[in-house]
């Protein structure tokens, strides 16, 4: 169990945690803590770089119908909570993840000296901090994020695609050799907004 959850650790980037076997053939337990619903979403600072408002589409709640791909056996799907507000006076966005099997966070802000989105997470099966990067790219954010799998360094890639007022969904892949080649799906997920 320990080789499988650091082999998928790196492909589930700063989103999730693979359920325990017995989890597998039984409905998930309840998302292990609710966002507070007087929590504010904040808004964005208007003196904060042009591109911030790229991930005003983020702000807000979410339920999230994820499911997982191992290399090594079938699927595994369940439900989430995403709940995205503007924090530090509008200029950070921070990503609050709720799941059965985990809890994290990230910040992002957009660096104009990069041109990129950088951000730092932490999860609770991860135990560390770690970095990623963001950008848009023919109307998708794709973020990158640098994590060590069983077998060495490793790329985990999310896509965020099919961006709608309501709805969006994201897939991630994974390198293990500095971007030459990719995985197939290793997770996907529908975020539908919570109105």
């Amino acid at each position: 169990m320990y080789k499988l959850r650091m082999n998928l650790v790196g492909a589930l980037a700063a989103c999730m945690l693979v359920p325990p076997a017995a989890a597998q053939t039984q409905p998930a337990p309840p998302i292990i803590y609710q966002p507070d619903p007087d929590s504010p979403i904040g808004v964005r600072n208007p003196a904060a770089p042009e591109q911030s408002q790229q991930l005003d589409f983020l702000i807000g709640d979410w339920d999230v119908a994820l499911t997982l791909h191992p290399p090594d056996r079938d699927s595994i799907s369940y439900q989430a909570r995403w709940h995205n507000h503007w924090v530090v006076n509008g200029f950070v966005v921070m990503q609050e993840w709720r799941g059965p099997f985990a809890t994290g966070t990230e910040l992002r802000s957009f660096n104009p000296v990069t041109g990129q989105w950088e951000g730092r997470n932490y999860y609770t099966f991860r135990t560390a901090w770690t970095e990623s990067t963001g950008e848009f790219v023919d109307g998708e954010f794709i973020v990158e994020t640098s994590d060590t799998g069983s077998n060495g360094p490793v790329i985990n890639r999310e896509r965020y695609y099919d961006i709608q007022a309501a709805s969006f969904r994201m897939s991630a892949t994974r390198s293990e050799d500095g971007g030459a080649t990719w995985s197939s799906v290793t997770y996907e997920m529908l975020c539908t907004r919570i109105e």
